[in-house]
Parts: C-alpha cells; sequence; structure tokens
C-alpha cells in the first residue's frame, strides 16, 4: 500500500496544475507561474499551453444542472453537473467525465461545456474522495453517473425530459479518471454497462487491486496492471503523451500506451500518442486533441459514419498514431455478402432479429455489442441515401 500511496503523491503535482488552474484565485495563480496564468478578461486562472483558452467550442448554448436544481446525488461520485445543449435536436447522446487525482468535477468543466456545445449531454463528476479513492472506485462513479443521466429523462421538472436517449453513453476521463474509463468497461453493471458504446481516456493512469493475478513483486502483491485487466469489447480512444513515463517512471507499463497494447485487436481501439507531449498534454479540449476527441463522439454516440476517415488522418503532432478502426462502411452494410447493398440486406437483418439468430458480426452497424431495431434504422437510412 505504501508503494500505491507514493505513486499517488508523485504524480499529484501534475494532476494539480493541469486539472485545478481554474480553481485558483489570482494571487494563487502567481504562485504557479510557470503552470498557470491570470486571464484578466475573464477574471480567471487558466493553464499555459494546454487549452484552457485555447477550446473552440461548438454551435451550441449551453446551461448545466446541479444538485440544487435537483439532479440526482449518486452515492459512487460527488458534485455533479450536466452540461446540456439549448435548442439541439435531441434525443440527446451523452459523455460523463471524471477528472485525475486530488481533482473535482469542476476540473472537467471545460470538457463538459465543449461536448455541450457540441450537442451532447456531458455529466462532469468528483469522486468521494479526492485522495483515497481507487481508479475502480472512480469507474464504478461513471456508471452511478449513467444512472443519473438517465433519471434526468423522466424527472418532472427536469428541462431534458424525454429528450435523452438512454442507450447510448461514452465514459471518459483524465489521468486516474482516464484509466477508471477503461475499467469501467470491464465492470458489470446490468443497467449500465450495456449503454455504454465508447471511451475516450486522457493521458491515463491505472492500477488494479488484483491478489489473484498481481505477480508477489507488486505492491502488496495485490497492485498492478495486466493484459487480463482490458478484456472488453467497446471502442475506445485512447490519448497519451509520449514523454509521460518520464515525468511518471512509478507508472511504468501503467500508461495509455500500455491499456492500448492490452486491449484486445477484436476491440475497435485507437492510439494517439502525442509527439513530446507531457502528463497533461491531452488535459484540455484543444487543437488536434479537440478534433479527435469530438470525432470519436460524432462517429460512436451520433453513429455519424461519416467521421470514420477522419478519424484516420494521423494528427500533425502524433509521434504515434494506431489503430484497428477500418472504415469502407459500404461494406459493412452489405448483410449477406453478395457485393451488393440493398432491400435484401435489410430484409436478412431484420429476419435475423427476429428470429434471434447471432450475426452480430456482421449486423451490429453501430458497434453496440447488439444487433437490434437501431442497426435496421441504420441500414434502412444507408439504403435509403444510396
Amino acid at each position: 500500500m505504501k508503494r500505491y500511496i507514493l505513486i499517488f503523491i508523485s504524480v499529484f503535482l501534475f494532476n494539480y496544475i493541469y486539472a485545478e488552474c481554474s480553481d485558483l484565485d489570482s494571487t494563487e495563480c502567481l504562485q504557479w507561474a510557470e503552470y498557470c496564468e491570470w486571464n484578466e478578461d475573464v477574471g480567471q486562472c487558466q493553464e499555459i499551453g494546454g487549452g484552457g483558452g485555447d477550446t473552440e467550442y461548438g454551435p451550441y448554448e449551453i446551461s448545466s444542472l446541479n444538485e440544487g436544481d435537483g439532479l440526482r446525488n449518486g452515492p459512487g461520485y460527488m458534485d455533479g453537473v450536466l452540461y446540456y445543449p439549448i435548442d439541439a435536436e435531441p434525443p440527446f447522446r451523452s459523455v460523463v467525465l471524471t477528472p485525475g487525482w486530488a481533482g473535482g468535477s469542476s476540473s472537467m468543466a471545460e470538457w463538459g461545456e465543449f461536448y455541450a456545445s457540441h450537442g451532447f449531454l456531458a455529466m462532469t463528476i468528483g469522486p468521494n474522495d479526492e485522495i483515497n479513492d481507487t481508479h475502480e472506485q472512480r469507474a464504478e462513479g461513471l456508471l452511478d453517473a449513467i444512472t443519473t443521466i438517465k433519471e434526468e429523462q423522466w424527472r418532472t421538472g427536469s428541462p431534458l425530459v424525454g429528450l435523452i436517449d438512454t442507450n447510448r453513453f461514452m465514459v471518459s476521463g483524465y489521468s486516474m479518471g482516464g484509466g477508471a474509463s477503461q475499467i469501467a468497461l470491464t465492470l458489470y453493471d446490468p443497467i449500465n454497462s450495456q449503454s455504454i458504446v465508447a471511451a475516450i481516456a486522457l493521458n491515463p493512469t491505472i492500477i488494479v487491486y488484483d491478489c489473484d493475478n498481481c505477480p508477489p513483486e507488486s505492491a502488496e502483491g495485490c497492485w498492478c496492471f495486466l493484459p487480463e485487466h482490458m478484456i472488453h469489447d467497446t471502442p475506445t480512444l485512447i490519448i497519451a503523451g509520449q514523454n509521460e513515463i518520464d515525468e511518471l517512471p512509478e507508472y511504468d507499463g501503467a500508461l495509455g500506451q500500455d491499456m492500448y497494447a492490452y486491449t484486445p485487436e477484436t476491440t475497435l481501439k485507437m492510439l494517439y500518442e502525442i509527439s513530446e507531449g507531457d502528463h497533461g498534454s491531452a488535459s484540455f479540449p484543444y487543437g488536434n486533441v479537440l478534433e479527435k476527441t469530438l470525432f470519436w463522439a460524432k462517429y460512436h454516440l451520433m453513429e455519424d459514419l461519416s467521421y470514420c476517415d477522419s478519424l484516420l488522418v494521423s494528427p500533425s503532432n502524433a509521434s504515434q498514431f494506431i489503430s484497428t478502426l477500418e472504415c469502407g462502411s459500404s461494406l459493412a452494410y452489405d448483410i449477406n455478402s453478395d457485393g451488393e447493398i440493398d432491400q435484401s440486406d435489410l430484409i436478412m437483418l431484420v429476419v435475423s432479429i427476429v428470429n434471434g439468430n447471432d450475426i452480430e458480426d456482421v449486423g451490429d452497424l453501430n458497434f453496440d455489442q447488439f444487433t437490434d431495431i437501431f442497426d435496421i434504422l441504420l441500414l434502412s437510412d444507408f439504403i435509403g441515401n444510396i
């Protein structure tokens, strides 16, 4: 346990300076002048060189709900805030975001505002204990927050009543929260697990408590990170910095690059490693980080396959860019493999679903691990636009 605590302490300053400048007043901001600067125009402390004013927001005005407005106070997290777009077209798909170690819900506010401005619901949460909560506890908080968003679909007095797609969610987080987003994909929740259709991990770190499989030389023989900890089939985007290992040697073998390597090759996954990037290189939505995360959300949450080719374009500042994603969506719609996409493919898909035949490999067109009415609608729309 001592080594585990030391790992947390070693990463604290990195998480703090990149996630918490916005929480500092003007005097405190000056004390962290190497990393933060005071913005006179907005009266707020912001990060230097990584977001904090560089975010390009989308076309929608936004508003937000907190627990004082009637938002559920979930037991798995603290200080939930739900950002939502004004005048965007429902039903809304959702992103849940959790911060790094020692960070609270407010440290992910810019991400929440960013996603909401592009037409998504975005809920930011903090851990119940910013210092001591484990990666798994934070992962459970992400699942709990999904329950909160779903309840807004029916809560009397909510401005979102009847406007939420309760089947499509993405989990995300920064640093320790990024690792939590990956663990959330491996946890079983009878209500919410199947609602997660994608994930994004930003500069993630990870340690798993597993006394059965961790080697004896690991911390207390129970804290480690192994390939068996990443067995899932949910599409995941991992953004990591090339130089993170230099800053966080204690996390050797437990950073974003390792998470990508341990995720099965059969899972749709993508690694964007930022050249010379440090542990805060993906902490805010800006530049190529903004573009890739937005495209990932559009592709998986909105089911807009037109973003596939753009997702596969390597960012100009990538030191490593690899993925199992393949485009050529028209081939994916050829359900009966006859070289043509027409009504016969639609009929085969409908009949297969009605009869309960397992054709998930070719019939799961929206990558949500189900073959159902949503795949029928997607195929129908595609055929109608041919």
